[in-house]
């Protein structure tokens, strides 16, 4: 097996991407009691999701099927991460939404059940060297370049994508230690993870910083991109390891 390889020859494409959430952006991180709050951290299962303008009019049953929808998706997402970010919090009444009333709570008493969500404020991308946009890469898989506009959150806040093509992207295996420019989920990684700082999450962790070894990248003008299992598998799978 080859220690560097082109990916324009396997039909993969890497755009460094900078996601502005052009609304309120929600999505429950985590909840305390009657508090949702966002993190600035979106994770790639949800990107790829949002980037592929994949969603279910229908479905049946109640388990995710993460593995089996990603795999026909015609792109990948690193999880993505904005360094500045300002905050709203929102207070809801929770009303129940079949009888739109709430007084027929267990306790039995009409009183509002006060709840609060905290929001990330939206942003704007005048400034490209301004730290308030998400910033994650994208994989693709058929040639093409990632959608401008996309929907997320819990609202379908509208979001704004710029892209920026890693030009002649090679994946480089490395012996040493390497600190990624993005994020990392965990299950993407086939390497050794020296460090790593966790970012607890739904549907699980994410690595908001590690250092990787024995593993590919793609390392050029600045960005030090991991490359995901699932997408050596398509070039390893086409070399026929």
């Amino acid at each position: 097996m080859p220690d560097s390889i082109d990916l324009a020859e396997y039909g993969i494409r890497i755009f460094y991407c900078r996601l502005y959430n052009h609304d309120y952006l929600w999505f429950s991180s985590y909840e305390v009691s009657k508090v949702s709050s966002t993190y600035p951290v979106i994770h790639n299962y949800a990107l790829s999701y949002s980037l592929s303008d994949f969603s279910y009019g229908i479905y049946r049953g109640s388990t995710p099927r993460y593995e089996k929808d990603i795999s026909g998706f015609p792109l990948y997402a690193t999880p993505a991460f904005r360094e500045e970010c300002e905050k709203s919090r929102f207070t809801y009444n929770a009303v129940n939404s079949l009888t739109l009333r709430t007084d027929d709570a267990p306790r039995g008493i009409n009183s509002p059940g006060i709840g609060w969500r905290v929001y990330l404020n939206p942003a704007w991308g005048e400034n490209v060297r301004s730290k308030n946009s998400f910033n994650c890469y994208v994989f693709t898989f058929d040639g093409s370049v990632p959608r401008g506009v996309a929907r997320l959150g819990k609202k379908g806040a509208a979001i704004r994508v710029v892209c920026e093509e890693i030009t002649n992207p090679q994946a480089v295996f490395s012996n040493k230690a390497i600190r990624p420019t993005h994020p990392v989920n965990p299950l993407d990684i086939t390497g050794k993870v020296d460090k790593y700082d966790p970012v607890i999450i739904p549907p699980h962790m994410l690595f908001r910083t590690a250092e990787i070894e024995d593993d590919w990248f793609c390392v050029k003008k600045g960005h030090r991109v991991h490359i995901p299992k699932r997408v050596m598998a398509r070039v390893l799978g086409g070399l026929g390891e």
